[in-house]
């Protein structure tokens, strides 16, 4: 009888510890897993900023460049150029 009860202890207690160890397992598993997502999420993250900023940077070159007053009074000079040089070409070609 003492056999039998040392017996089912035993095997009590291995399964007590098969359940601990399969637990502790998943759980490791579980936050390894959480850790490799936080980790794509910090680089994704990241590589949005940079994104953000860059298209920030882009918005204030455009408007540096392309909407100021002096670019307006460039385009204006440009156009009336362009107007003349066409009237000058359509005069010498009419000729």
């Amino acid at each position: 009888m003492d056999k039998l009860i040392d017996l089912v202890s035993t095997l009590v207690s291995g399964a007590v510890i098969a359940v601990l160890a399969s637990w502790l397992t998943n759980r490791a598993r579980n936050h390894q897993e959480q850790q490799a997502e936080i980790g794509a999420l910090r680089v994704q993250a990241d590589a949005m900023t940079v994104a953000v900023m860059e298209l920030q940077g882009a918005a204030a070159a455009n408007r540096l460049l392309w909407e100021g007053r002096a670019e307006r009074g460039r385009t204006f000079l440009l156009t009336v150029l362009a107007f003349a040089g066409g009237a000058a070409r359509a005069r010498i070609a009419g000729t």
